[in-house]
């Protein structure tokens, strides 16, 4: 798979539906985050019910699938958070059949979704996390979405998500006092495909990401801010450089 340059919109639930990601001039945009089996909505109701936004669907399956129809003619990745393994790989075979990547969300830290096994319960129950790769990434093409910050062995960690067919790890690299932490892009790069986020609010911060060893970077609420901002990203040299997702990446 070839992406005409190394932006990416990152998944923003409530937010990024079809419509929206269509307006964005990166090469990749993430769907969701949506919510694929029935205990996983639950969460996302309650979650609802405090003012954040989410996607509430009837029926959760169909509910993407509706959104998968208007978005053609687009890379696209889809951020999905399932309390059980049968919402993760249901989804990957709606993915599939539409062309697109399956984001496996480990990353949401609301503490609903953790209740219910998604989210960050993944990242603390990496046996979970990889069993689950292990089964989505036969059917199609897998990333993972992670958040640094912990005393974590997040190099470890990024070694056996691709060992067991994870294709691209999205770090979401934050630092406790705000900020984006390249070391941790830098060790976890080393292992495979990585999508740099946090922080990437411009083209310095964007390229820094690139030379710490991100193929890629993902914004998400700069672009609530400014609507054109990858537009003002392509002026970038690194960043409008092409990048290719192959196996010949993954060491």
């Amino acid at each position: 798979m070839r992406f005409e340059d190394r932006l990416v919109l990152s998944a923003m639930a409530g937010i990024n539906n079809a419509e929206f990601c269509k307006t964005q001039k990166a090469s990749l945009v993430i769907l969701g985050g949506f919510n694929a089996d029935k205990g996983a909505m639950e969460a996302g109701k309650k979650v609802a019910e405090r003012g954040r936004k989410e996607f509430i669907f009837e029926d959760p399956l169909e509910g993407i699938e509706k959104e998968l129809r208007k978005i053609k003619g687009r890379k696209f990745a889809v951020n999905v958070r399932s309390s059980t393994l049968e919402g993760y790989i249901e989804t990957s075979r709606l993915v599939e059949s539409y062309g697109g990547i399956l984001e496996i969300n480990a990353h949401c830290r609301q503490p609903e979704f953790i209740s219910a096994r998604c989210g960050e319960w993944l990242l603390f129950n990496p046996y979970e996390l990889f069993k689950t790769v292990e089964e989505v990434s036969k059917i199609t093409i897998t990333a993972v979405k992670i958040r640094g910050g912990y005393e974590l062995d997040y190099e470890k960690l990024s070694a056996k998500l691709f060992e067991k067919g994870c294709e691209i790890l999205h770090v979401d690299a934050m630092t406790p006092g705000g900020g984006c932490d390249l070391s941790l892009i830098q060790k976890v790069s080393k292992h495979g495909f990585t999508i740099g986020n946090n922080s990437f609010v411009d083209i310095r911060s964007g390229e820094n990401m690139i030379k710490a060893g991100a193929k890629m970077v993902s914004a998400a609420r700069a672009v609530l801010k400014d609507r054109n901002f990858f537009e003002k990203m392509l002026k970038s040299v690194i960043l409008s450089e092409p990048v290719e997702l192959s196996r010949v990446n993954f060491i």
